[in-house]
């Protein structure tokens, strides 16, 4: 088993008390496997997986009880530098919105080649070459002039292509999917899951979809988990 969740609670304090936003929530994904999280707005998915890649606002947020069992380790109980070294290079997140999630004022290559940088010491100029090679992976067309581009130039299936290249940079473990098709046409949401889809076959790596379309579950989940 490469993610197990076991009894996560997570509430937030508020001026108008403590809001339970995730009680009691268990789940679990193996290597090559893709489990889809479903549920309505504000039942605790996104914050469930923030919670267990910790980048959860703390405060306002505040991990009550439970274990995130990671290739057997509890994460919630590791030091925040340890969990660093996790996040990026054992396991990934692909944001809902990209253009908010990338830096604007960053080329995606110096975006995608700072991965590199941090986690593996490259030099820049080796960075930029690993950059122009993720986005051909991506299938991102011209990577050699596009990557100096910014992440206005690009649309927004091509942005997307770029958050699930920086999520597997470094060919992590599991890779946490926020409805990373939510703003995007059909057609381009087909070509998205497509490609996650083959990362996940070619990696052996375990990938949680957390979605609202069950067309698109119906389609790739090994398994389901409802909140």
């Amino acid at each position: 088993m490469l993610l197990d969740v076991r009894d996560l609670q997570v509430e937030f304090h508020t001026r108008d008390g403590v809001v339970k936003a995730v009680n009691g929530v268990s789940y679990s994904v193996d290597a090559g496997e893709t489990l889809a999280v479903l549920g309505e707005s504000g039942s605790g998915k996104s914050v469930t997986a923030q919670a267990v890649m910790g980048i959860l606002d703390m405060p306002p947020g505040r991990i009550k009880g439970g274990e995130v069992l990671f290739k057997g380790q509890d994460l919630l109980k590791l030091k925040e530098d340890r969990r660093r070294k996790i996040r990026g290079a054992d396991m990934a997140m692909i944001f809902q919105d990209a253009l908010s999630s990338l830096n604007p004022v960053l080329s995606v290559g110096a975006q995608l080649g700072e991965m590199f940088i941090v986690h593996r010491g490259m030099s820049r100029k080796d960075a930029r070459a690993k950059s122009v090679e993720l986005m051909d992976r991506v299938r991102i067309p011209a990577a050699k002039e596009r990557v100096n581009d910014y992440p206005h130039q690009f649309s927004g299936g091509m942005r997307q292509r770029i958050m699930i290249a920086m999520a597997m940079a470094l060919e992590p473990s599991l890779i946490i999917a926020d409805e990373p098709t939510t703003a995007l046409d059909v057609t381009v949401q087909a070509q998205v899951m497509e490609l996650l889809g083959e990362l996940r076959r070619e990696l052996d790596m375990g990938l949680i979809l957390i979605t609202h379309d069950l067309g698109v579950v119906a389609d790739v989940a090994d398994k389901i988990a409802v909140m």
